[in-house]
């Protein structure tokens, strides 16, 4: 990369000091095989309260379908029974609050 400019000082020194960077040499991670393995009564494994209950709340939330086919149902039948009925205030409010929250 070269940084490119006005100022061939500064250029000069963020063009070495990147390549200074980039050319030294990576430190190795021990590979797996260079680990010795523990035994199995070594090993202890502890999952706190807190992921638990997010392991449960997942669940829960995987259990339930995407779409509540009770309500899609119930308006359908408005619908075509020509009753449903939109509320255009409370519609145009949801639109500006989406609108205005994706402003800020």
């Amino acid at each position: 990369m070269k940084v490119t400019g006005k100022d061939e000082t500064f250029n000069k020194y963020i063009n070495e000091t990147l390549l200074t960077q980039t050319e030294k040499p990576l430190k190795k991670a021990p590979a797996p095989a260079d680990v010795p393995p523990k035994s199995p009564r070594e090993l202890t494994v502890s999952v706190s309260q807190r992921a638990m209950e997010v392991v449960k709340a997942y669940e829960a939330m995987e259990s339930e379908p995407d779409v509540r086919l009770d309500k899609v149902q119930a308006i359908k039948k408005k619908i075509e029974n020509g009753t449903y009925e939109i509320d255009y205030d409370k519609t145009a409010e949801k639109m500006l609050r989406v609108f205005s929250d994706e402003i800020i």
